[in-house]
């Protein structure tokens, strides 16, 4: 029946007509595209036409780290209990939180290992490692950041005075590449007992205290309180702009939605 058909559309359409071989894979036409910005899809419904993600052509295919993350449990529609209070709850695939290193109070150079994709949030994140301890975390991965590059933190008491007021927002993490990388900057303020001033690198990637940071910088992950976890400017595509600083560690930072906090 096969070989009939074959003969007879051979027949009705000519030699537009080419049989495939037995074993002779079937070429499908790509139906998206990536540019390594954006993933786009062919218009072949009016939903796809306008659809667009971000791209994952450059994160880790397989799994996190286990050491990093912890289990997400679930109640299963019970109550303490055990009872079902709340009915066709249940089952499911099993996650895993990754833990993200909010606080960077580790010292030194690290090395981005990888870029990863984080179920429970919109941004990536990102595997760094420390380069003379060996030790691993996760920390959020902001625009321009690659594998391989190097990071480092001054958010340690080693690096920054302790010496900082408690209302004043103080971690920062520098996420534009319109800020001119790998520039030395410093701040009156910072001055550790033995009078030496302090110097930060401004580059993607880097956490420093808002202090040390130049007015008119784009930051993201920042914190409320001095030497705390951030809180602010988390998700993807969120940033904040610093509108002022002055070394006794106050700062006005500028959100997106347009509120500015102190």
């Amino acid at each position: 029946m096969f070989r009939q058909a074959i003969q007879w559309a051979s027949a009705a359409f000519g030699s537009r007509l080419r049989p495939l071989a037995i074993g002779q894979p079937v070429r499908r036409m790509a139906n998206t595209t990536d540019d390594g910005q954006f993933k786009s899809w062919k218009p072949l419904a009016p939903t796809l036409r306008q659809r667009r993600m971000t791209s994952r052509k450059e994160l880790h295919k397989g799994g996190p780290v286990r050491e990093l993350t912890v289990a997400k449990r679930r109640t299963g529609g019970r109550n303490n209990t055990g009872r079902i209070t709340c009915r066709h709850r249940g089952g499911g695939a099993k996650r895993r939180i990754r833990l993200v290193d909010f606080r960077r109070k580790e010292p030194g150079p690290q090395q981005v290992v990888r870029l990863e994709y984080d179920p429970g949030r919109s941004a990536h994140i990102a595997l760094i490692k420390h380069m003379s301890t060996g030790k691993l975390s996760y920390i959020l991965a902001p625009v321009g950041l690659k594998a391989g590059a190097v990071v480092q933190s001054y958010m340690s008491p080693e690096s920054v005075a302790a010496e900082t007021p408690a209302d004043s927002a103080e971690v920062a993490e520098a996420d534009s590449t319109e800020v001119p990388g790998a520039q030395e900057y410093t701040s009156e303020g910072l001055k550790r007992k033995t009078g030496t001033q302090q110097r930060a690198t401004l580059d993607v990637g880097n956490c420093m205290p808002l202090k040390m940071v130049p007015i008119g910088s784009v930051v993201h992950n920042v914190g409320l309180h001095p030497f705390g976890r951030a809180q602010l400017a988390r998700s993807a595509g969120a940033a904040a702009q610093v509108l002022f600083t002055a070394p006794t560690g106050l700062a006005q930072i500028k959100l997106a939605s347009g509120e500015i906090r102190r």
